[in-house]
């Protein structure tokens, strides 16, 4: 079983789990949005990384300084995500699923461009160099509890797992429903989610369509 947000992010939770937490949510908030906002839990570490190299363009920091305060503040933006700490943090997934709209193709084109304009090639490379570089200690360290998890729980939970739980968290304190991740029977049963969830399918039936059901 995976469910899939609407930018292909997989989410190795049963669907029950899933929708069981978006239903006490529901109808403030939609199965749509809570996606749309894992996916910015997501993105947090690149929005950090990136607004981290703008500044460092801007004001003209050395190509190894630059590495290194990208390095650092990816794996910061990984590490608030990573313990469940982010949802506490006011506008940071707000900023970050504004920025899940843009990353990709369009963020490096920005890198690229202002970089070289503006400090020259070495920066933009001690930019990348810094992003690889903490994609790689946050793999490690996120392959290493999900083996950890896997051992102890028979569930592998990743750090996509952990982002849309901290979505659930920071929607149900706007809406002032429990932060605890222990769904009752009812609230397991198909009956008490199924709405949500042909409320996703009726809206966003790409997205559904993506979902896989024999995991």
């Amino acid at each position: 079983m995976a469910i899939f947000t609407p930018r292909g992010l997989k989410i190795r939770l049963p669907l029950d789990i899933v929708f069981g937490l978006v239903a006490r949510l529901y109808p403030n908030v939609d199965a749509f949005r809570v996606l749309k906002t894992t996916e910015g839990f997501d993105s947090i570490p690149d929005f950090l990384s990136f607004v981290t190299g703008i500044i460092c363009f801007i004001f003209g920091v050395a190509p190894l300084q630059i590495g290194l305060y990208v390095f650092i503040s990816s794996i910061a933006g990984f590490f608030v995500t990573f313990m469940g700490f982010a949802y506490k943090i006011p506008i940071l997934p707000t900023l970050g699923t504004l920025f899940s709209y843009i990353f990709g193709f369009v963020t490096y084109l920005i890198i690229i461009v202002w970089g070289f304009a503006v400090v020259g090639w070495e920066s933009v490379v001690a930019w990348f160099v810094g992003v690889i570089l903490a994609e790689i200690v946050s793999w490690i360290i996120d392959l290493i509890n999900t083996s950890r998890s896997f051992k102890k729980f028979g569930v592998c939970i990743t750090k996509s797992e952990i982002d849309f739980l901290n979505a659930y968290r920071w929607h149900a304190v706007r809406v002032n429903k429990s932060l605890d991740l222990t769904l009752s029977d009812d609230e397991l049963k198909e009956e008490n989610w199924s709405q949500c969830f042909k409320d996703l399918a009726l809206k966003w039936p790409e997205v559904v369509s993506r979902f896989t059901f024999d995991e």
